[in-house]
């Protein structure tokens, strides 16, 4: 399972949505439904090496939101980004995470073609990998 799903399934399992019905990877369908989320790596790093090559790697999240309703936008996004700065155990199928943090906070990102509010919150997902 590639980082995007598995940060989709961390989202359908903490109740934000269900993967292809209301939280999609890469981008939201124009027929979609108004209120949603879409998931999209922003690429990432290694962070560090040692000697016997485990390494760890800093992978880019980016979450958007869309809705009609702009302060729910901005609510579920500072929903998330509170679970993501949380001092509770992050876990990831197929990942061995080590730190997780929402780097850019819930932003405002105007509206679509169709009146609707879009946000977006950053995270940095630091993963072990032996």
């Amino acid at each position: 399972m590639n980082i995007t799903r598995a940060f989709v399934k961390f989202l359908q399992d903490r109740g934000f949505g269900t993967f292809n019905t209301n939280i999609f990877i890469g981008g939201a369908p124009i027929d979609g439904p108004n209120s949603c989320y879409w998931v999209i790596s922003g690429g990432g790093s290694s962070k560090s090496k040692n000697k016997t090559g485990e390494k760890q790697k800093n992978y880019l999240v980016n979450v958007f939101m869309r809705d009609m309703d702009g302060e729910n936008v901005y609510n579920k996004l500072q929903e998330l980004e509170e679970l993501l700065n949380s001092a509770s155990c992050f876990e990831l199928e197929g990942y061995e995470v080590i730190e997780v943090e929402a780097t850019t906070f819930p932003t405002d990102q105007d509206l679509d073609m169709q009146e609707r509010t879009v946000g977006l919150l950053q995270a940095t997902l630091t993963i072990y990998n032996a």
